[in-house]
């Protein structure tokens, strides 16, 4: 291994895929670092007896149009849930829909239970106010996502039915606190895109963005130290010195420029041979205490189980819950779905404490990127989603180069 490069990049997420793809496109002396076995930072998959277990439940947008590029374009194995949402409260169910894009449920959509006629014309005024929102050019009071909903003129019952279970299964935080400009961001992705999972599971994103990069790479690594005159020091006390370096995430606290609040989440995946109806909505639960959403991620992506095994994904946001948990899943699916308890087998309790970072109102503040002959990149410098994280590593990239 070289003991200089030009550009060293620390960390392996999606922030410092991005800037790698882009060093190694400029033909830049370069080398990536990170800390742990697998690349990707928060978006992964994990396999196992023919199942696929992404790192908590997670979806790619097809609006994502900086990362679309990164992948050049190749969405052809991408599948697409249904827009929308099955809502599921006790033995009662309704799916509220997109009629402009599934003109199908447009007679669900308008006599569904979840909300008021008022609030469904609310809901395609605000798709049309937010067709090109950029958080950027956003002057409105930032405030929380519930406080913005409620004065825009919603009713407690869509909120309740509806913006609460969905977007607290995106935010992974149950009170809809987070900023109301990421709020518009991800309401304005959806509408222009689609939700979709890879074939072959979410680790398939960054893979895909890794092969293209082509980088010296160093694996289980982790810088403990930046010395003097661009040097740094590795976990095995290897030296390598730099001209510009790029720290993402939790690398930033190297610099004492990292201080970020995350939000958890429990994934519970539950397989069955059972077969279930609308399996390719991601169904809510407003009144379950424990549940948030479900979702049939092999009806989506046959490659994420064993023919003629149905996965399922449960996301489990609130916290302190004291139950067993495994049994009471089970039960709770039953008396969703059908069947009984013995239908349903945990496959995989997956515990995620870092999953989202926390956006409270304020968050979108301009924010430190660089330092002399460092720059700092990551989701926590833009937004909390794998586009955000692209757009830093692409700026980073930009500042190592000027």
């Amino acid at each position: 291994m070289k003991q200089n490069y030009d550009i060293i990049i620390v960390g392996a997420g999606m922030a410092g895929l991005a800037c790698a793809q882009k060093c190694s496109e400029s033909n830049q002396d370069f080398l990536l670092i990170e800390k742990s076995d697998r690349i990707g930072g928060r978006v992964g998959s994990l396999k196992n007896d023919g199942f696929v277990f992404d790192i908590g439940f997670q979806v790619y947008n097809t609006a994502y149009e900086v990362t679309n590029k990164l992948l050049r374009n190749n969405l052809d194995d991408f599948l697409p849930f249904l827009p929308g949402a099955k809502i599921i409260s006790g033995k009662n169910s309704t799916i509220i829909s997109d009629p402009m894009r599934n003109f199908s449920k447009v007679f669900h959509t308008i006599f569904s239970s979840a909300g008021s006629f008022k609030d469904k014309i609310k809901i395609l005024t605000l798709k049309y106010q937010l067709s090109n929102y950029s958080i950027d050019f956003d002057e409105n009071v930032d405030m929380s996502t519930v406080d913005f909903l409620k004065q825009y003129g919603f009713s407690d019952k869509i909120i309740n039915n509806f913006f609460h279970p969905f977007f607290s299964g995106i935010f992974l935080e149950d009170k809809l606190d987070t900023s109301s400009k990421f709020f518009k961001y991800v309401f304005s992705n959806f509408n222009k895109g689609l939700a979709v999972i890879p074939k072959d599971g979410m680790q398939e994103i960054p893979d895909k963005i890794f092969s293209n990069a082509r980088p010296d790479f160093l694996s289980n690594r982790e810088v403990i130290k930046i010395l003097p005159k661009n040097n740094l020091q590795l976990n095995n006390g290897d030296i390598i010195s730099f001209k510009k370096l790029v720290l993402t995430n939790e690398s930033c606290g190297l610099v004492n420029q990292y201080d970020i609040k995350y939000n958890s989440v429990t994934t519970v995946y539950v397989s069955t041979e059972l077969s279930f109806r609308d399996s390719r909505y991601i169904h809510l639960f407003p009144q379950d205490e424990l549940i948030n959403n479900v979702a049939f991620v092999s009806s989506v992506s046959p490659g994420y189980a064993p023919l003629n095994k149905t996965l399922i994904s449960i996301s489990i946001i609130v916290k302190g819950q004291q139950v067993e948990l495994e049994q009471t899943i089970k039960q709770k699916m039953s008396a969703y779905f059908g069947g009984v308890s013995s239908d349903y087998t945990i496959e995989k309790i997956m515990k995620t404490k870092k999953a989202t970072i926390n956006q409270p109102s304020g968050f979108f503040q301009p924010k430190t990127t660089a330092l002399d002959s460092i720059i700092l990149a990551g989701d926590h410098v833009t937004n909390g989603s794998i586009e955000g994280a692209v757009i830093s590593g692409i700026k980073a990239y930009e500042c190592t180069v000027k």
